[in-house]
């Protein structure tokens, strides 16, 4: 039985218990930094609450990952030893190691690289809408605890499947779950707007594709996705101008033009013969709302 708000009020982790038919199966995960939490179920349940952390500075932030393409369980039989009388001892329970197996581009392939080496806990996502993790003390709504995270190798095309990237990941404690299982489902109790998890979308990176008429009024820039989307519906807090020592400028406005999506024009006061650059904000900016630039997707802006 897991531990689960009742709907439509958010009653907390001690609140009605009800046991779902079915939670799904894992269809999606989201990494948090070591020591990261939810205070309580209820904060869990609003939508604000998560995209705050995925918006969260590089190294700080939530990552969610891919949706599932596949997925494996492996469960470890529980170790124990025997001794030479014959006496038997438990010594562990057995382990739950997962390949999460994600269907992405080279660009998403080689950015989940990057996410080696960092020790990371995780929440989980099911394909029915659920949200698992656990509870030690009842309250907080806590991520799993992992033992072992690893994006390997793209598996590449072998004419009859397409590539794929492989993500091992090992719990460390399968107690975790079995003793202190906890769920919430916002689509049922979330707070505010209700919502589905499986809707979070890691920061789109946007690159820019062209800056045009640099003036010290200003310039013109157009910005894509790398699927080489025009990026609509920008405003003026999403973009970031810096100057050679790195400081922020201050921009007066960024409008989209109407005949050209993915350009805008936009207004600051720059200094002749100076080189800045430009781009969208980075992640952990407020206004990013899911769309961001990597430092190197910078471009320079030349003002003659």
């Amino acid at each position: 039985m897991g531990l689960k708000a009742s709907s439509g009020v958010a009653t907390g982790l001690l609140g009605k218990q009800i046991a779902p038919e079915d939670l799904g199966y894992l269809s999606g995960l989201i990494l948090v930094p070591k020591g990261d939490e939810f205070a309580t179920d209820a904060l869990a349940l609003t939508e604000s609450g998560w995209i705050t952390n995925i918006n969260k500075a590089s190294g700080l932030r939530w990552i969610v990952l891919p949706l599932a393409f596949d997925m494996t369980p492996e469960k470890e039989d529980a170790v124990y030893n025997t001794s030479s009388l014959g006496n038997v001892a438990f010594v562990r329970p057995g382990k739950l190691t997962v390949d999460y197996i994600v269907d992405v581009t080279p660009f998403v392939m080689s950015q989940l690289q990057t996410l080696n080496g960092v020790d990371w806990d995780m929440f989980k996502i099911t394909s029915n809408g659920y949200m698992t993790g656990t509870s030690i003390d009842k309250t907080k709504f806590q991520p799993f605890t992992l033992e072992n995270f690893r994006v390997e190798d793209e598996i590449p095309s072998g004419g009859d499947a397409q590539s794929l990237v492989p993500i091992n990941f090992t719990h460390a404690d399968s107690k975790e779950w079995n003793s202190n299982p906890t769920f919430i489902k916002p689509s049922d109790d979330g707070v505010g707007t209700v919502w589905n998890p499986r809707d979070l979308k890691d920061p789109k990176a946007i690159t820019v594709k062209a800056v045009t008429l640099p003036a010290i009024t200003g310039f013109t820039v157009s910005i894509e996705g790398y699927d080489k989307v025009p990026h609509e519906g920008a405003v003026t807090a999403d973009f970031g101008i810096w100057d050679s020592a790195g400081a922020l400028v201050a921009i007066t406005s960024a409008t989209e033009q109407v005949a050209t999506p993915g350009t805008y024009d936009i207004l600051a006061t720059l200094v002749t013969s100076t080189t800045y650059t430009s781009a969208l904000l980075p992640v952990g900016s407020p206004a990013t709302a899911g769309y961001a630039s990597l430092i190197a997707d910078r471009a320079d802006v030349v003002v003659p």
